[in-house]
C-alpha cells in the first residue's frame, strides 16, 4: 500500500525558489478544519463552492477582537451542513483563508447564521482589521483527482482500485480519522 510523504520543498529547491523576484518563502502556521462526518472525509472534487477570505490587521487589539470571533465560527463550523474543510494560513503581514463547500447554497447557509451575522455586523462596527475581503465562487467542472500508481497507470482516486494492477488507491481524505 502507498505512503504518504509530507515532503517540503528540500533545501538546494527552496534555495532556488528564493532566486525568484517577488517570491517570498516565510516560516508559517497552517490550520486546517475538516467537515462534519462524511463531508470531512470528502476531496476537494467534491467542493461545488470555495470561500476565499484575507484579512491583515493594524493593532493587536483589533487581531484579538477578530480571532476571538474567528474561533467561535470554527468552533460553528463543525457540525455545518456541506462544509468539506478549511485551511487558514498567515502570508507575512495577511491572512488567508480557504474553504471548501458542497454547494453554493452550503456556504451561503453558513454566512446567513446568527453567530456569522453577528461577527461580520461587529467587523463593520469596530474595524478590527485594516482590510478584509471575502468571496465565495461556485465550481462549474473539475477533472476529479487522479492517482498515479507505481506500475505507471493514473486512475481516478473513487475506483479505489488501480485499473490497471489492481492495487488499492490511498485516498489520503477518506482515511481521514475524524479528529475529534
Amino acid at each position: 500500500m502507498t505512503e504518504l510523504l509530507v515532503a517540503p520543498p528540500p533545501m538546494d529547491v527552496i534555495g532556488r525558489m528564493g532566486e525568484i523576484p517577488r517570491l517570498a518563502i516565510t516560516p508559517s502556521i497552517l490550520v486546517t478544519q475538516h467537515g462534519p462526518g462524511d463531508d470531512g472525509r470528502l476531496g476537494p472534487e467534491s467542493a461545488g463552492a470555495v470561500l476565499l477570505l484575507q484579512a491583515t490587521f493594524a493593532t493587536e487589539e483589533g487581531a484579538a477582537h477578530f480571532w476571538d470571533a474567528a474561533v467561535e465560527l470554527m468552533a460553528l463550523l463543525a457540525d455545518a451542513p456541506g462544509f468539506i474543510r478549511r485551511y487558514s494560513w498567515p502570508d507575512g503581514p495577511t491572512i488567508s483563508l480557504l474553504a471548501l463547500w458542497r454547494t453554493y447554497a452550503d456556504a451561503e447557509a453558513f454566512a446567513a447564521t446568527p453567530a456569522h451575522r453577528a461577527a461580520v455586523r461587529n467587523l463593520y462596527q469596530h474595524g478590527w482589521q485594516h482590510t478584509h475581503f471575502s468571496a465565495i465562487w461556485e465550481l462549474r467542472h473539475n477533472h476529479g483527482r487522479i492517482a498515479f500508481c507505481p506500475c505507471g497507470a493514473a486512475t481516478p482516486v473513487g475506483d479505489r482500485m488501480c485499473s490497471q494492477c489492481g492495487e488499492a488507491l490511498f485516498d489520503v481524505f477518506g482515511a481521514e480519522a475524524d479528529p475529534a
